[in-house]
């Protein structure tokens, strides 16, 4: 999926990761589960965030 902010165009990346649903409690009668990744991949952190024109990582 192409994304454009500000006349910037991004590429969407959704790296596949496998998670495990982990119940914590109820929230005003409903269910309320935490969404765990079970393995983190190698570069799953974005590389070369500009923010404003500064380098963020």
């Amino acid at each position: 999926m192409s994304l454009k902010y500000r006349g910037i165009n991004y590429e969407q990346t959704q790296p596949a990761v496998e998670v495990s649903e982990e119940v914590i409690g109820l929230y005003r009668g409903a269910v309320a589960t935490r969404h765990n990744p079970r393995q983190v991949p190698a570069g799953a952190r974005p590389q070369g965030l500009t923010y404003r024109g500064a380098k963020v990582r």
